[in-house]
């Protein structure tokens, strides 16, 4: 519907003989998609699959996914088509048939990512500038038709900006409670993750073989069974130690002379316990005696005797994150930003008529400042990072989004953000309508709806916070 909503006002535009505002509409749909483009097309082996990268080559591959993004609406109707056939099959199916049609609903899929930025690249921006055009002076005629177009428009973009807003405003903090990224930039880490435990079986099987290919000697085996059982192998991410009768390559011939290879016996003792192996933390094994071989019984049992002297020293790492919003909760954050933001726009927009430089100044201070927070909790400085904190900032002049970035203090940040934003629309709205000689009904309508979004926003929040997800607060590493 807002792809739909801007191309009826763009061939609007075209009848009224505006081809530079028609155009500029056009880019304004456009700008998501080829930054979909963009990002896919820059980091191929994160969105190819196993099967693209065998039955295509990368050129190929380049010029299907610029077909996708010149016929980008269709795909997106194909998306929401899926999703309501699989919504009703979800519906009438049951069981374990039911939990399969969701979670195919729910899998990773690239046009997530132009829906993401559909938000910030097309609603913010023509939303901004339809307002603009609204509220030109009456020299330009307008018919009543066009002006119902434009304002529907309008609100279509808030809409979008709120429903983002809504769903990334926790992101990274849901994350820690298993949310999962909705596009397809999973293909890179499971594909790491494969290679992993591709080469951790490869590295057990290799030395398995090396074992049953070795002659078998009667090696008497120590007993260890001591008191409490069998001891079982404990399993460990570190790769295992090669066994004491494998056979040692020599390195290559140009090495020969340069590099020697001294054999490691290893030690007759029994090897300690891995830390979490250990079934209390509020215990502590306390070395009495030191044994002296694998078949010195008691002092191996006397060695892990466990006594209540002392607590094990551990590292406590814990994190606050949130559930997913229940529908009532949902809907009421949707209102909150809507609300938020429709106000948010017409007050910069109606500020820069009257006192663009002011205006200016104001974003620009508003810029530096979220610049600032940004960097300051950054963990990594790199350019991916820096173009996405300078992409933020633009962002957060709008609205506030949890993106590769955890608030810290969060409901301290959202509060400090909207008492900011709130008394930057007030003042601005104050402004003009105190001192400018302003003319027309779209003025009083927003000076209205400004201080009526604020208002309806404020309600919002007393409402939200006493139907808030719960927090939990969760170890991690």
């Amino acid at each position: 519907m807002n792809f739909s909503l801007d191309l009826v006002v763009a061939i609007q535009h075209l009848r009224e003989n505006n081809p530079l505002w028609a155009g500029l509409t056009v880019f304004f749909m456009y700008a998501p998609a080829l930054a979909h483009f963009i990002l896919i097309i820059s980091k191929p082996d994160w969105w190819m699959s196993d099967e693209e990268k065998l039955q295509k080559s990368a050129i190929s591959w380049s010029f299907l996914q610029a077909g996708k993004c010149i016929a980008f609406p269709l795909l997106a109707l194909y998306r929401y088509a899926g999703l309501i056939v699989l919504s009703v099959d979800a519906i009438i199916l049951s069981g374990d048939q039911r939990k399969k049609t969701l979670d195919i609903a729910a899998a990773p899929i690239s046009i997530e990512l132009y829906f993401f930025l559909q938000a910030w690249f097309q609603a913010i921006p023509q939303s901004v500038f339809q307002t603009h055009l609204l509220l030109r002076e009456p020299q330009t005629s307008k018919t009543a038709q066009s002006e119902i177009i434009q304002v529907s428009c309008i609100l279509m973009s808030v809409c979008i900006i709120a429903m983002k807003s809504s769903s990334f405003q926790r992101y990274e903090s849901q994350r820690i409670n298993g949310r999962k990224v909705p596009w397809a930039t999973w293909f890179k880490k499971s594909q790491i993750q494969e290679f992993r435990d591709f080469e951790e079986k490869q590295l057990l099987t290799s030395s398995s073989m090396a074992q049953q290919d070795l002659p078998k000697k009667n090696l008497k085996e120590p007993s260890l069974d001591l008191h409490h059982g069998n001891l079982e192998r404990q399993v460990s991410a570190t790769p295992p130690l090669p066994p004491k009768n494998v056979k040692t390559v020599p390195p290559p011939t140009p090495l020969r002379g340069i590099t020697s290879i001294t054999r490691m016996t290893v030690p007759d003792l029994p090897a300690p316990p891995r830390p979490d192996s250990i079934e209390a933390r509020n215990q502590n094994t306390q070395i009495t005696k030191p044994p002296l071989s694998l078949n010195d019984e008691e002092n191996n049992f006397l060695a892990f005797k466990k006594v209540q002297s002392k607590e094990i020293p551990f590292q406590t790492v814990f994190a606050e994150n949130f559930g997913d919003d229940n529908p009532f909760g949902t809907v009421l954050s949707v209102l909150w930003w809507f609300s938020f933001i429709l106000p948010r726009v017409l007050s910069i927009v109606i500020f820069f008529k009257f006192y663009p430089q002011f205006c200016a100044a104001i974003l620009g201070a508003h810029y530096v400042f979220m610049i600032c927070y940004l960097f300051y909790y950054t963990k990594y400085y790199d350019l991916s990072n820096l173009l996405i904190n300078l992409w933020l900032g633009l962002i957060y002049i709008f609205s506030l989004i949890e993106y590769r970035i955890k608030f810290a203090n969060a409901d301290i940040w959202l509060t400090v953000y909207y008492i900011f934003i709130t008394v930057q629309n007030a003042l601005m709205t104050l402004c003009w309508y105190t001192f400018d000689n302003w003319n027309g009904l779209w003025y009083l309508y927003s000076f209205y709806a400004i201080f009526g979004g604020m208002g309806f926003c404020l309600l919002l929040s007393i409402v939200h916070y006493t139907v808030q997800p719960q927090r939990r607060r969760v170890y991690t590493t």
